[in-house]
């Protein structure tokens, strides 16, 4: 290792070293081992072997962005079993442009989240959230009881994986409140408010009314209404619209001015921009803002004053925003209205009239004209597979199948369509007021996974060119596949071949929406990127009018930082509702334990089968164990798994037969098995080499 002067892997050490028979290799790890405890040599997360004595280490805290971990702002390699936390202090030595770890000093003070296993020998826990691995306990818990969620405190680790004390139990008057309880601490989300906020709160005005902002147009007249489900409570979009010309139409999207009242710095601020974005579970909801914002001063609630920053668009007859500007006003919302009317209007005609009527008519022609801009451009819209969990009593009693009504489509399309305005109107006032923000950018599928899409569609029959696609070939293909009655498969399999959005101030375009330019502008309510284009906008409109106010917008580094930071918080967001409900699906399963029931193979992998249960919207592995006595082979091009002396095969979209073997609803988990009769797989016994 002096004469090669880099860290070496175990494989490379052996074929440097000559080691080629089990004694020389067996000699070679004793004398390693000798040398790490001596402290001459150091293994890092990665399993690279570094001189002691040459590496520059340093002592650091990591801290998290969302999935990665940063020593001092610089990202940390970390392996596939990585059992580093946020919080951990650790010896680092640079790796290129990243940093290795040595090993940890001292491990993090915050608590582990995880499931009490007490059924073996050993007890142990079963993390969650932040940490999926196993951790040893030091001592058996007094109180806690097998299957319960508990807190733990690192303490070491050991060839095992890390080592613990059970320091709480997690407990909750029903499975709701203690899935929500635990999916709050497993994933860090702040939830409750700083003493500052309640100060802050209380110099908020109590109500708004329009004669008191003259400088603001004054939009009170305009039928404008709020479209939301039936239990929302913060609505941060209000639309209306009108015809105009010959085959045109004039599109208003106002949006809550929620910059007016937060200013950047504030404790409001600075609590909004450690939550993110506001949590979504059943039931409840986490905030990103003080209910007296989100559920008060900034809903715009109907038959009140509020003030709004709007987007004014002109749509032509092909669905193309042919001009548009920005401004601040203050509407007085004509109703408050749900998706349930709206389609049920646009479906008989009934249930709204006057004005109200007459724009909610418009806004449908203005859709049509929209969807038809969309379908051309060639954006994906894929069928799913998603269920509404009903509650009762605190526990789940049913499963209502999506519905994905017009009414929904009609609101996200003007919602895009303002998107859009938000980047072209920061863009075209750059070079002369220098405002950027956050574009929502999402980028072109990985090329690998796009690959295995490629095959899998080819074995049905579907043809994709070959390399780099654009949305619309991909969403012209899986349109072959919508009279199949498992269509819903392929688009999720062509989901997980697409790369997650992110916020940052690098224009990348979105691929999903096949659009050059996209920003987040129309719910600051609950997502801080959109809060910060507020502030780009009002910056503009500000300096536009020759005034000096400041809004204090982020630049460069800081706003790099505040793209990475935002788009962790939506990912912590995302797995915390996800647990949540996968924890209530499978305890709305549990009664099924021994049941036989219908699914449908939804995917493949050289381990088993992932089927969905038909109903339960949830899906559990098949292992391949549980296939039969033959030998499966994994096949990726069909994507199915093959018997080897059998030819029994099982692949992507066969509906299945399965039997509920058991299930974990905390760790939302489901383990299924074929029942008897199909488990008999007349097969000779597996090769005594397999």
């Amino acid at each position: 290792m002096h004469r090669h002067n880099h860290p070496m892997d175990w494989r490379e050490l052996v074929r440097i070293v000559g080691a080629d028979d089990a004694g020389h290799i067996t000699q070679l790890r004793r004398v390693v081992r000798g040398l790490e405890r001596g402290g001459e040599l150091a293994r890092d997360q990665m399993g690279l072997y570094h001189i002691k004595e040459r590496a520059e280490s340093r002592q650091v805290r990591l801290e998290r962005r969302g999935k990665k971990l940063y020593a001092e702002g610089v990202e940390v390699e970390q392996g596939p079993r990585s059992r580093l936390r946020a919080g951990d202090l650790v010896e680092t030595v640079p790796s290129g442009d990243t940093v290795s770890v040595l090993g940890v000093v001292e491990h993090g003070e915050a608590p582990l989240t995880g499931i009490l296993n007490w059924k073996g020998r050993y007890p142990y826990v079963e993390g969650l959230g932040e940490f999926r691995g196993r951790i040893g306990l030091q001592d058996p818990p007094r109180d806690a009881r097998d299957g319960d969620t508990v807190l733990v405190r690192v303490i070491g680790e050991d060839r095992r994986g890390l080592v613990g004390d059970v320091v709480e139990t997690i407990e909750g008057e029903s499975v709701l409140e203690q899935a929500i309880s635990t999916a709050i601490v497993a994933h860090d989300l702040p939830h409750e408010w700083p003493e500052p906020i309640a100060r802050a709160v209380a110099r908020l005005p109590r109500s708004v009314q329009a004669n008191r902002h003259p400088d603001r147009e004054n939009l009170s007249e305009y039928p404008f209404v709020t479209i939301d489900g039936e239990t929302a409570k913060d609505f941060d979009d209000a639309v209306y619209a009108e015809k105009s010309g010959n085959r045109g139409w004039r599109l208003m999207v106002a949006i809550a001015d929620v910059a007016h009242y937060v200013k950047t710095g504030s404790a409001i601020d600075l609590e909004a921009q450690q939550r993110g974005t506001s949590v979504y579970f059943p039931e409840r909801v986490i905030p990103m803002l003080p209910e007296e914002l989100s559920n008060g001063l900034c809903s715009l609630r109907p038959d009140v004053d509020r003030l709004v920053l709007y987007c004014d668009m002109q749509i032509d007859a092909r669905g193309e925003v042919v001009s548009y500007e920005f401004n601040e006003g203050v509407i007085h919302s004509h109703a408050r209205l749900t998706y349930t009317q709206v389609e049920e209007f646009l479906n008989s005609g009934k249930g709204l009239s006057g004005e109200v009527a007459s724009s909610v008519e418009t806004l449908n022609e203005v859709f049509d004209a929209l969807a038809a801009a969309r379908e051309r451009r060639g954006a994906l819209d894929f069928a799913t597979s998603e269920a509404v969990i009903q509650i009762e009593n605190g526990r789940a009693s049913g499963l209502e199948p999506v519905k994905r009504l017009k009414s929904h489509q009609l609101i996200e399309e003007a919602m895009i369509a303002a998107n859009v305005c938000a980047a072209r109107f920061l863009e075209a006032s750059f070079e002369e007021y220098g405002s950027v923000s956050l574009y929502r950018v999402h980028e072109p599928p990985d090329p690998e996974k796009l690959e295995e899409l490629r095959q899998v569609l080819a074995a049905v029959g579907i043809r994709m060119p070959k390399g780099s696609i654009e949305p619309g070939v991909m969403q012209q293909s899986l349109a072959r596949l919508a009279d199949r009655g498992n269509a819903w498969i392929y688009g999720q399999l062509a989901l997980r071949t697409l790369q997650q959005a992110v916020y940052t101030p690098v224009n990348k375009g979105h691929y999903g929406l096949a659009l050059e330019r996209y920003m987040h502008f129309t719910s600051p309510i609950r997502r801080y990127p959109d809060l910060l284009v507020h502030r780009a906008i009002k910056q503009v409109l500000a300096r536009q009018r020759g005034e000096r106010k400041n809004f204090r917008c982020p630049v460069g580094d800081e706003l790099h930082y505040l793209g990475e930071t935002c788009s962790g918080h939506e990912r912590r967001a995302e797995s915390a509702s996800w647990m949540v409900e996968g924890w209530l699906k499978c305890q709305f399963l549990e009664r099924e334990i021994g049941q036989t029931l219908s699914g449908v193979v939804a995917g493949v992998t050289e381990f088993g089968l992932f089927v969905e249960l038909k109903g339960y919207f949830v899906q559990g592995l098949l292992h391949v164990s549980s296939l039969g006595e033959d030998y499966f082979q994994y096949q990726p091009r069909t994507m199915s798994l093959v018997g080897e002396s059998s030819g029994r095969a099982f692949k992507l979209g066969d509906e299945l037969k399965v039997l509920v073997e058991d299930v974990s609803p905390a760790q939302g988990r489901v383990n299924l098995e074929l029942p008897k009769s199909d488990n008999s797989v007349s097969a000779r016994r597996r090769r005594g080499r397999r």
